[in-house]
């Protein structure tokens, strides 16, 4: 975890932001593959590295599909509540449909 943290605070850095500053972050987002018409749902406390994973075919799940862009996400400031989100929208109930129509048109680009 310790890395994980620091490679976030090396991003804080990098744009001008004082890490002491901020709380970790755990973020659930949305990736659109650039080759098919689909979408993966995940969470990470680092965005930058998790994206790059995912289009190194780091991750079992997505490297089919690759190239992947990330189009959405929320950041959180518990761990347990980014895990209840992603869990509510990988169920792809009312949670997931509203989410898509309000972000109708990034899921689009």
């Amino acid at each position: 975890r310790s890395d994980r943290n620091n490679a976030g605070c090396r991003e804080l850095v990098r744009i001008g932001l004082t890490p002491h500053l901020f709380k970790t972050m755990y973020y659930v987002y949305i990736l659109k593959s650039e080759t098919r018409e689909t979408h993966y749902i995940g969470w990470t406390i680092n965005l930058v590295r998790r994206l790059k994973e995912h289009n190194s075919g780091l991750s079992s799940h997505t490297k089919k599909y690759l190239p992947w862009k990330l189009v959405y996400f929320e950041g959180y400031a518990n761990e347990e509540d980014a895990k209840e989100r992603e869990k509510q929208l990988k169920q792809f109930g009312k949670a997931y449909t509203q989410l898509k129509l309000r972000i109708e048109r990034s899921l689009q680009s």
